[in-house]
Parts: structure tokens; sequence; C-alpha cells
């Protein structure tokens, strides 16, 4: 539309020109010359819209339009000597020319910065990006260290009240009140026992298991496992994507990890019914050739305070859990060479999605 536009006001103005230029009296030379002159404007106009190619095609066109009416238009010819008209209509393309290639290079410059500018830009955010990664991982490193000695210290004097507690419950009948408690006591103690294991896992990781994999299966293994605590829920689990994806070699158990943390995490953020829709389909970033499997929910969205703490160990926003859920599954993609991202929208839900690197 632009274009159009453009086009309409260079070549109207040479025929505007041109008109009066055909039907003013020769008597009047002086508004002959200034006709003349009237020609650069929308010619240099045209060069520096369109280059060289276009200054040059209204300076020719204006040459062509003008030359009957300076040298053969019988009534009104341009009381000009024949030398003037000559130089000026060489003038008109030497001047779509030499500004065609003055707007050319301009263009071609700001088109250099702008991708510099682009460049710098794509570099300052991966800078950043290293600079948060470097963050965490010094972060993962000493909490980590700190999280393992303060693991085992609890665990032995655990183990004992744990014991204690089996002992003491069998002295009680189960209609009993105080058998209630030491089950209770029971309980939590295997929690505590649970989340130690998780700071464990997180401190200390044990090598990696790799294996053939075929990743659609595992995921659909998971949904499966998963779907009846959904349905209690009153929540739908959606599949889409392609069934013949090729095999990646994976430590399978944190792999499954990974997608029931995220599942997990997915029905908690929905209150009441709802849905998660899961998708695993091949994708190429930066030349590099993932499979890539995204887990969406319809929850109430990660605001955008907490969208960056969510990888953070013992960051959580539930009233009970230790936070370390997407903290390990981070760890374990990235043991996998991949990289977990994250898109949400207060009010209208969550989108992990999981980077595999396939070779």
């Amino acid at each position: 539309m632009e274009n159009k536009k453009n086009l309409l006001i260079i070549y109207g103005s040479i025929a505007v020109i041109t008109f009066f230029h055909y039907y003013t009296s020769t008597g009047y030379h002086y508004f002959h010359d200034i006709y003349r002159r009237l020609y650069y404007i929308p010619i240099i106009f045209a060069a520096f819209i369109g280059g060289i190619r276009g200054g040059l095609c209204a300076s020719i066109f204006t040459s062509m339009v003008y030359t009957p009416h300076a040298f053969w238009h019988m009534e009104h010819i341009d009381p000009a000597r024949t030398v003037e008209k000559a130089l000026e209509m060489v003038l008109y393309n030497v001047v779509a020319l030499v500004t065609g290639v003055l707007a050319t290079r301009e263009k071609e410059e700001k088109e250099r910065h702008r991708k510099t500018a682009q460049e710098l830009e794509k570099s300052l955010l991966e800078l950043k990006s290293m600079e948060r990664e470097l963050l965490r991982a010094e972060k993962l490193s000493a909490i980590g260290q700190l999280t393992a000695g303060l693991a085992h210290e609890i665990r032995n004097p655990l183990g004992s009240i744990q014991g204690a507690a089996e002992i003491i419950s069998r002295d009680f009948t189960p209609e009993n009140p105080k058998h209630k408690m030491t089950q209770i006591l029971l309980k939590e103690v295997e929690r505590l026992n649970k989340v130690l294991t998780n700071f464990l896992d997180f401190a200390r990781p044990a090598p990696l298991e790799l294996s053939p994999t075929d990743l659609n299966k595992e995921l659909e293994s998971v949904i499966k496992f998963f779907d009846p605590q959904a349905k209690l829920a009153g929540v739908v689990i959606n599949k889409t994507g392609a069934a013949l994806l090729p095999m990646l070699s994976l430590d399978r158990e944190r792999m499954r990890q990974v997608f029931l943390n995220l599942l997990l995490n997915a029905l908690q953020a929905i209150s009441g019914s709802g849905e998660i829709n899961c998708k695993i389909e091949q994708v190429s970033v930066k030349n590099k050739d993932y499979l890539a499997v995204t887990i969406e929910d319809s929850g109430d969205g990660i605001s955008r305070e907490n969208l960056a703490n969510i990888f953070n160990p013992f960051f959580t926003t539930k009233k009970s859990g230790s936070g370390l859920g997407l903290a390990i599954s981070y760890k374990i993609v990235q043991e996998h060479g991949g990289q977990i991202q994250v898109e949400s929208q207060v009010g209208k839900g969550s989108s992990f999605t999981v980077f595999l690197p396939k070779g």
C-alpha cells in the first residue's frame, strides 16, 4: 500500500508538471524554466525511495514525456535553447543515479547498523542467561553441600524415632487413641524421610544410567500412571504429537521423574476442573535438533516475580512442598544436555517445554 502511494506521488507529480509544460504558452519562458527544474523533485524522491532503480525509472520516464515538448511539439515547444534542454535531460539521469547510489548506501548502512544492534542485543541476552545459569549453579553447589550434611545428620535420629514409634504402636490396640497418634508419627517420619531423600538426590545425584529410550513411550507411560489422579481432580490430560520419533540416549527413570514432576505441578496449578495438554515434537533451535516435550495447563498461571525463581531450590508458593521438584527436574534435563523453558500468563495457565538434543 505504501509503495503504491509513493508511485502515485512520483509519477503523478511528473504528469502534472508535464501537463503545465505542454499547455503553457511559449511566451512565458520563465514558467518553462521553473517546470524543467520541478522535475528534479519527484526524481530525487524516487531515488530516495527506490534507490538507483527507482531514481533512474523516474528520470527516464521524465525524459520520455518531456522530449516531445522539448524538441518537436508543434504548438507549445519549450522556448529554451536546444543545448539547455538536452543538458537538462542528461542531468535528470545523473541526479537520479547519484542520489540513488547515495540512498542505497545509506539504506545498506542502516541495515548493517540494525543487524549489528540485533546481534548485540542477542549477545547481551545470552550473556545475561549465562550469568543467571552461573549464579544458579553456584547457589545449587553451596546448597547441595549444606543439604547433604544436614540430611545425613537428620536421618540417623529420624531412624531412631521411627523404630521407637513402631515398637510403641505394638503396645496399643488399633482402637486406642494412642495407637492413632503413633500412626500419625510414623506417617510424618515417612514424609520427612522422603523430603530427605529428595534433598540427597538433589545434592548428590547418582551417575546417569543412559540407554536407548523411546521418549514418546515413556511420556505415555507417565500419563497413564498419572491419569487416575488427574481424573479424581476433574482434570483431563490430552496428548498429541508424532508417534514415530528417533530414540534418544536417556536415563529413563530420571526422565520419568521430570515428566511426573511437571504433570504434578500442572495439576496443582489448576483450581477445579481443567485440562493438561501434552505435546511431543521435533524442533530445531539455533541449528540444533531437539525432541521437545511440552506440558501445558489451564491453571492460574505464574506471576512475573515468581517466574524468575521457579527453578531455584526450596522456592515454592505451595503450602506444602519442599520446593525441589522443579529444581531437580531442571538439573536432570541439564545433565542430559537439554534445557527447560517456561511461558506463563496469570489467569490463563503455564507451559513447560523440555528440549532434549537428538544427537
